[in-house]
């Protein structure tokens, strides 16, 4: 219009008029779909098919359905463009997903998500972008809408974990399935051999002696019960790296496809996790229920809340709880205006990192009633006898929670609940970690007598400890115990860059990392060495069957006397 103008041609003012008017009217024509949206004339829900999943159950790599329902109220039809889901950084969600909403009509559609982590997450709610046909104009709507999600770790069967991981056995209070090599007088006879430094002159058998004219012993073996004991270290250096590829993540995968073949074998399992003290403990049991416990364990390792463990000060939680509430409940806790100086409000405001202030008494008045509907509906689940579901519609009641009555304790515990992910603390005081680990081993050792003990750390933070002390392991492969380390050990990514340079030093920094990453498996192996201890150093992409071969090579080097 504005060169037609200029030039006097009066077809292009038409025609610049023409362009216009027909902006105006696809906007006008596009203009009822947020009147729709503020009148709430769209819904959305969400559930998972678990019925569909092998066992009912979610586990990480595995494609996991998603089902959105989108209902129309309104009196004309939307177009979706795109759907983003707003979940846990755990979780890769669907992407390219849209749909056309009838006036007055329900749609359905369909979605995959993958899981790289096992641990408890949550997907807070959908994003939906509607648009008209020509893509000319875009409105966004935010639907809140929390669905938890509990995700196992991966499941490899492994028939021969359990024979690879004992030794020897112990008799308890049943028999079980494994002929066992045990110490005694009472069994059935294995072999003969000739004697070795250390067997005890009671297994000699005379007659076989006289015959060889040289001492030869008996080697009995009885049907007995197993007990396996695994400690995880779940500390910061083995949660470096990216997510699904962490050495944490490579640990918790290794425990529960050996603590799975284990009970399949008929056998005891427990399990110790640890950082600066003993997170949560597991006694020995046995049969498909210890494994769901177990299991329990490792995925919550995944959604620590502590305030011990966790790196943020009290206004950094604030000020995370109440971002969360504002974009998921549009609840706005922060404070226009400062108060004054002499204002007895200043009691109950928290100042933010950036300088927000934060109205407490609003803020605990919204976690504490949102906890008081979880509880009642965690108490009403409990105690229903209604037919038990293959996934537990809240699967974040058997987490323990923070048991401080504080207002910093609920807003932990109410993290926990929504899956409002907090930093875990990577570095402590020296000492802290050496004395964790050492709390950890003496729990193992002085408890239920274990055959074998499975301990997976790469000792970060306690190698250059002074006080760090490894008799507790000693004592227990004194006792005829089998004690294995296994050490995962990550490979440092090198990061692609189109420059030369650049390239070159990123290859230079993963070489230092490479190097760093060997001495300390170097003293480390030196460190359990002179404990009797074999370390066993693991990639993180290696398969638990090859981990599996490599203790069978250690346990015949040590049976031979090489370590």
């Amino acid at each position: 219009m504005l060169l037609g103008a200029i030039t006097g041609a009066a077809p292009l003012v038409a025609l610049g008029g023409i362009v216009i008017a027909s902006f105006w009217a696809a906007y006008l024509w596009f203009y009822p779909a947020a009147i729709l949206l503020r009148r709430r004339k769209v819904e959305i829900s969400w559930w998972m098919p678990t019925r569909e999943l092998a066992g009912g159950a979610l586990s990480v790599d595995q494609a996991l359905p998603l089902q959105l329902a989108l209902r129309n109220h309104g009196a004309r039809g939307l177009r979706v463009l795109r759907v983003e889901v707003l979940c846990s950084s755990a979780i890769e969600a669907p992407i390219g997903m849209q749909a056309f909403m009838a006036a007055g009509m329900q749609v359905n559609i369909e979605g995959v998500l993958h899981a790289r982590q096992p641990g408890f997450h949550v997907l807070h709610g959908a994003t939906l972008h509607f648009g008209d046909i020509l893509g000319l104009f875009t409105l966004k709507a935010y639907f809140p809408n929390p669905l938890p999600l509990k995700v196992f770790p991966r499941q490899s069967h492994l028939a021969s974990a359990s024979s690879q991981l004992r030794q020897g056995g112990a008799a308890h209070q049943r028999q079980g399935l494994h002929q066992v090599k045990r110490r005694g007088l009472a069994g059935e006879l294995r072999e003969l051999r000739e004697h070795q430094h250390g067997d005890p002159f009671k297994h000699i058998a005379w007659k076989a002696t006289a015959k060889h004219r040289k001492l030869m012993v008996r080697d009995l073996e009885s049907e007995v019960v197993l007990t396996h004991q695994f400690l995880l270290d779940i500390g910061g250096d083995m949660r470096e790296g990216e997510v699904g590829r962490r050495k944490l993540d490579h640990g918790i995968d290794l425990v529960s496809s050996l603590a799975r073949s284990a009970l399949d074998a008929g056998d005891r399992v427990g399990l110790v996790t640890f950082d600066t003290r003993v997170y949560s403990q597991l006694p020995p049991g046995e049969g498909r229920q210890q494994y769901l416990k177990l299991a329990d364990r490792l995925v919550e390792v995944n959604g620590i809340v502590d305030e011990d463990l966790t790196d943020l000060t009290n206004s950094e939680l604030v000020a995370a709880v109440s971002n969360y509430l504002l974009h998921q409940e549009a609840m706005d806790a922060r404070i226009a205006a400062a108060p004054a100086l002499d204002s007895p409000m200043w009691e109950y405001i928290q100042a933010g990192p950036k300088g927000e202030l934060y109205d407490l008494k609003a803020l605990d008045r919204v976690v504490s009633s949102m906890l008081k509907v979880f509880d009642s509906a965690r108490a009403k689940a409990s105690s229903s006898t209604t037919e038990k579901r293959h996934v537990d519609p809240f699967p974040w009641k058997r987490i323990p929670v923070c048991t401080s009555t504080s207002l910093t304790g609920r807003m932990r515990r109410f993290a926990r609940l929504r899956g409002i992910e907090l930093p875990y603390r990577c570095y402590h005081e020296v000492g802290k970690r050496a004395a964790g680990f050492a709390k950890a081993v003496h729990q193992v050792t002085t408890g239920p007598r274990a055959d074998s003990t499975v301990l997976i750390t790469d000792l970060g933070g306690m190698l250059d400890d002074p006080k760090l002390k490894l008799s507790e392991l000693t004592r227990a492969r004194r006792g005829g115990r089998q004690v294995i380390a296994l050490a995962p050990a990550s490979r440092p990514s090198v990061l692609t860059s189109s420059n030369s340079k650049s390239q070159q030093a990123n290859w230079m920094v993963a070489n230092v990392l490479s190097r760093e990453e060997s001495l300390r498996m170097a003293r480390a192996t030196q460190l359990l060495r002179c404990n009797g201890v074999p370390l066993i150093s693991v990639r993180t992409d290696e398969s638990p069957a090859s981990i599996l071969s490599k203790i069978a090579r250690v346990r015949a080097t040590t049976r031979r006397g090489r370590f």
